[in-house]
């Protein structure tokens, strides 16, 4: 049977927790990275304060899977952009999923949320960025709910070397 995992916009306060899950898969990530970048993903984390997005300003968040006992074992973060060839687009650029027994359950359920997700903010595209091209079960699981390779995306780091350490 597989595992039921829940699915639920990360929580401020386990930041920290997520961050083992997500540095797996990008090893060269720092604690401070993923905070910043979480933080910024999470424009609503003090409720304390008021923040009311401005207007125009499209949605931003973080999911994680994880099962009853509460640990973390998937994290993806995204953004509603404007695409040239798609229009509103689900822009996925953290796309982690651990499980010892079974590798691609919490892959599953979260493609799954993801394009939950995506409809929910009337997206006419999902674009799901991954830190190298998948194989086996997970690429056919990625394929069997409709996204396909296009296009391919390059980059170059302009931060000093020391900053990517």
């Amino acid at each position: 049977m597989p595992d039921q995992y829940t699915l639920k916009p990360l929580d401020p306060r386990r930041i920290d927790m997520a961050f083992p899950v997500v540095q797996s898969s990008f090893p060269r990530l720092t604690i401070d990275r993923w905070r910043d970048y979480a933080r910024a993903m999470l424009p609503l984390a003090d409720a304390a304060s008021n923040v009311v997005p401005l207007p125009g300003t499209e949605p931003t968040g973080i999911v994680v899977a994880q099962l009853p006992h509460g640990y973390i074992h998937g994290v993806f973060g995204y953004r509603v952009l404007h695409s040239l060839c798609h229009g509103r687009t689900l822009q996925v650029d953290v796309f982690v999923a651990l499980n010892l027994f079974d590798p691609t359950a919490a892959a599953e359920a979260l493609l799954l949320e993801i394009e939950r997700t995506a409809r929910q903010h009337r997206c006419d595209a999902i674009h799901l960025s991954l830190p190298e091209l998948p194989d086996g079960a997970l690429r056919g699981r990625i394929e069997r709910i409709g996204l396909h390779m296009e296009g391919v995306r390059l980059c170059k780091s302009l931060a000093p070397a020391a900053a990517a350490e």
